[in-house]
């Protein structure tokens, strides 16, 4: 006598509760383990022949040591900046002349009596290190002056250390 269930039920009811006809896959996991370590021989076969894994072009010891001196130098600059500015004192820093002309002397004066903003020329030319140190201190002294003044007055007190009392130094740059 046949069964009232149909066949096909039969077998899906089978394959759910896992007990009946199915066979054993290991074969599947094997095949799948294999493809998977070969995918991933395949992706390290590619990374060494386009120089992925291996570094030949390593940067030279003094060149890390210059990039490691100007970082430090650029926040100990900004250190003493803040230090600076907590005590009251808003100065940039440049290089070139020391002497400033006559008309940059009062202009300079009336920036220290009207805003507190100071210029401080250092005569000499500058090292990456004295250059990186006098960035990071401008940088903490401009971010104040836009943050008491705003920055229309900072734009103006920049471009009129450019054209006149804030010379640039020799390689042309402008602190």
């Amino acid at each position: 006598m046949d069964s009232a269930k149909p066949a096909l039920s039969v077998a899906l009811a089978d394959e759910r509760l896992g007990t009946g006809w199915r066979r054993p896959r290991t074969a599947v996991r094997v095949v799948a383990l294999l493809c998977s370590l070969l995918a991933a021989g395949v992706v390290f076969g590619l990374f060494n022949r386009f120089g992925i894994i291996r570094s030949e072009a390593r940067p030279e010891r003094q060149l890390i040591g210059t990039i490691d001196m100007g970082i430090a130098h650029r926040e100990l600059g900004q250190i003493q900046a803040r230090a600076d500015i907590a005590s009251g004192v808003l100065k940039l820093l440049s290089f070139g002349p020391a002497e400033p002309s006559a008309e940059d002397h009062v202009r300079a004066e009336r920036l220290k009596k009207r805003y507190g903003v100071v210029r401080v020329s250092h005569g000499e030319a500058p090292t990456p290190q004295s250059q990186a140190y006098a960035d990071g201190y401008n940088w903490a002294v401009k971010a104040e002056i836009k943050r008491r003044h705003g920055q229309d007055f900072l734009d103006r007190l920049l471009r009129e250390f450019d054209n006149g009392s804030l010379r640039q130094d020799k390689a042309g740059n402008a602190s």
